[in-house]
């Protein structure tokens, strides 16, 4: 297939490339770049006011398989993630069984590719079974396409068994990655405050995740391992990671996106689309935040992407399944997000593209004459409507269904191979 993408806003964080170009690709790459190219191409496609994108990457998502059918599949989710314009995605371990052998992630990574929407690179688990007792075996992971290890939402809670798993990992080259809270202090449902104690609700308090941070920062310092750390939640937590990398420590640091738009006030009325975990929480939590991306203190935004069945979130607040279907609203929630805490368009692309690359020590795709085209288009003008039938991802839980929305991506490309077109 040959395509002829015209005058579009190429936007490239990478290359510091923002220009109006013409783009053609033919055989899976980008073949020539340039003003009023004159190739005859099999489709051209106006692209006038959408912006032109490296194909994003998804630091976060949970692809429900094996195990939660019922929630999603590997084939459902990754189609709705390359409706956001993800070509890459990292799912986390936390499947049933978890990813902790040879045997699941191959299956993981068969069945992506056999659906063809998304790269997947695995997460494997820290711990079998992520039940905190015995290192995985992180060498034969590595080896088999591992490119990260994480326990997932599971609290090591003994400093043995971290200190062990950490200095393993570092003599293996193998990266960390790290949810940060204290299970026992995260015992509960909200944001601890004044809107959880009129609600009824237990509170999660701040330091439930600047205590398993600060724990982790110390581990991480003592065995020099190269950590990142995941849905970074707070004002507090922001300021730990700045000051740990001041310090020059190996890590790198995410926020999902829920986090940057909403906040605890949207659980008024036991809203139970917005019971996550870590808990939503004040607004002066969201703008350092968002002021953290602007900075980069947090290298990348990720979807966190936890599809649920429609039972799952119909029980009082407190007994309901934590998680929000992010991705059919992860683009126009992240373009409104231009502006706010002084957040250049920029700075937005760059850390769910080359910031989360850099993060995960993956090859970022690139807008480049040879590269492979792994591409995301973008109308940041387009409303329409999420509703049952535009949705991609089987998950019920969508925090703005029924809502008119500003932002679309039109067509995500990879390697060539168009696997979302709207």
């Amino acid at each position: 297939m040959s395509l002829l993408i015209r005058q579009a806003r190429v936007l490239d964080t990478q290359q510091n490339l923002d220009k109006v170009l013409d783009v053609y690709i033919a055989d899976g790459k980008i073949a020539a770049m340039g003003d009023k190219l004159q190739q005859d191409a099999q489709h051209t496609l106006n692209a006038e006011g959408k912006l032109l994108v490296p194909g994003l990457t998804d630091l976060l998502g949970y692809l429900r398989q094996p195990g939660n059918a019922q929630k999603g599949t590997i084939e459902s989710e990754t189609k709705a993630a390359a409706s956001a314009g993800f070509t890459t995605i990292l799912p986390s371990p936390d499947t049933q069984p978890a990813t902790d052998t040879t045997a699941v992630m191959e299956l993981v990574q068969d069945r992506a590719e056999a659906a063809g929407f998304c790269d997947v690179a695995c997460v494997a688990a820290l711990t079998q079974g992520l039940e905190s007792k015995h290192l995985s075996n992180i060498v034969g992971l590595s080896k088999a396409g591992a490119i990260a290890f994480s326990n997932a939402g599971r609290d090591i809670t003994s400093n043995t068994i971290l200190m062990r798993s950490y200095e393993y990992a570092a003599t293996f080259g193998a990266k960390i990655f790290i949810q940060a809270q204290d299970a026992a202090l995260a015992n509960g449902h909200m944001h601890e405050g004044a809107l959880a104690t009129r609600l009824g609700l237990n509170g999660i308090p701040v330091i439930a995740e600047t205590l398993s941070i600060s724990r982790h920062l110390q581990f991480i310092e003592h065995t020099g391992v190269s950590a990142h750390f995941q849905q970074i939640s707070s004002d507090k937590g922001v300021e730990l990671i700045r000051d740990a990398k001041a310090r020059g420590l190996d890590i790198t640091a995410d926020v999902d996106l829920a986090h940057l738009c909403y906040t605890e006030e949207q659980i008024q009325g036991y809203a139970s689309q917005y019971h996550v975990q870590p808990p939503l929480r004040s607004e002066a939590d969201r703008q350092a935040l968002l002021a953290g991306v602007a900075d980069g203190t947090l290298d990348a935004i990720v979807s966190a992407h936890q599809p649920h069945e429609a039972a799952a979130k119909c029980a009082p607040f407190a007994d309901t399944a934590p998680g929000m279907a992010m991705y059919d609203t992860f683009m126009p929630l992240l373009l409104s997000l231009e502006g706010k805490a002084d957040l250049t368009l920029s700075q937005l692309i760059d850390a769910v593209t080359t910031g989360a690359t850099e993060a995960a020590n993956l090859e970022s795709p690139i807008i480049e004459e040879g590269a492979p085209a792994y591409l995301c288009l973008i109308d940041p003008d387009m409303q329409w409507q999420l509703n049952q039938d535009t949705q991609q991802s089987l998950g019920a839980n969508q925090s703005l269904i029924d809502s008119t929305l500003t932002g679309r991506t039109v067509l995500t490309l990879r390697g060539g191979v168009v696997t979302w077109i709207n």
